[in-house]
Parts: C-alpha cells; sequence; structure tokens
C-alpha cells in the first residue's frame, strides 16, 4: 500500500527528521521482550478479555513489523540504523543486560500477582527484586533511549 509520505520530496526536512526518529525507534524496539510480558502477565489471566488483550498485543507487533518493513523500504536498509554503528553497539551492549531484567522483572510481576506467601518477608524480597529491575530498566533506557 502507498503512503502520503512517498510523495515527499526526498531530502524534505520534515520527511528525513520524521523517517530518522521512526527509524532509531524500530531500532530500539523489541516485540520478543513485549509478547514476554504478554505471556507471562496477560495470558494467565482468568478474565473474558484476555483472549482480546492478547489479540491486542499481536496487532501491535505485527503493526511494528509492518512499520519497520516500510521504514526498510524507503530507506533501503537491512535492518533499522543501518549506519549508526554507535547506536547499534550501544543497543547491543545494553540488551545484553537490560533483556534478562526484562524477562525477570515479567516473572517476578507474575509471582507477585498469583502467589501467596508463607510470610511477608518473602513478599518484600519479590517486591525489593521487582524495584531493582524497574530501577537497571530504566537505568539501561536513559543511556541509550
Amino acid at each position: 500500500r502507498e503512503f502520503a509520505i512517498y510523495s515527499l520530496p526526498p531530502h524534505h526536512p520534515y520527511l528525513t527528521a520524521l523517517v530518522d526518529l521512526v527509524d532509531m525507534i524500530m531500532a530500539k524496539s523489541e516485540p520478543e521482550i513485549a509478547a514476554n510480558y504478554d505471556q507471562q502477565l496477560v495470558a494467565p489471566l482468568d478474565s473474558p478479555e484476555t483472549p482480546e488483550l492478547m489479540a491486542l498485543g499481536d496487532r501491535l507487533r505485527d503493526e511494528l513489523s509492518a512499520t519497520q518493513d516500510a521504514l526498510l523500504d524507503l530507506r533501503n536498509f537491512t535492518k533499522p540504523q543501518q549506519h549508526n554503528d554507535v547506536l547499534l553497539r550501544g543497543l547491543k551492549v545494553r540488551n545484553a543486560y537490560v533483556d534478562p531484567l526484562n524477562v525477570m522483572q515479567a516473572e517476578i510481576l507474575k509471582r507477585l500477582r498469583t502467589e501467596s506467601f508463607a510470610s511477608d518477608e518473602e513478599q518484600k524480597v519479590l517486591e525489593d527484586a521487582l524495584k531493582i529491575t524497574i530501577n537497571g530498566i530504566a537505568n539501561g533506557q536513559k543511556n541509550t533511549g
């Protein structure tokens, strides 16, 4: 399908800024992480809305993929931020630390939602672990966007 953006001159300042920004967002996005949060936190919900919520997550990831495909086509790239070695290297380093924190965070949230605890101390340990993952993810995002 054709987009109105294709009708703008290739070096139009608005187009260049918009495409650069979306390209950077695409490079930083991780649909697999979002899918894990859905599987850990949405799928187990005992709610009539659960299938609709799961479908929404799938649809959003499909739209992200379609946007990325259109962007790559527009820029004639094979991957987002193809020529930004500094950002790609930073993301590779960041993701090695932040991705496991995201996985742990989803698991901790699931346990906090679904488990009954033997003691207040047990619950506090999980709550403290959650705070650590939140802080770690936020710091990772801060350094690379």
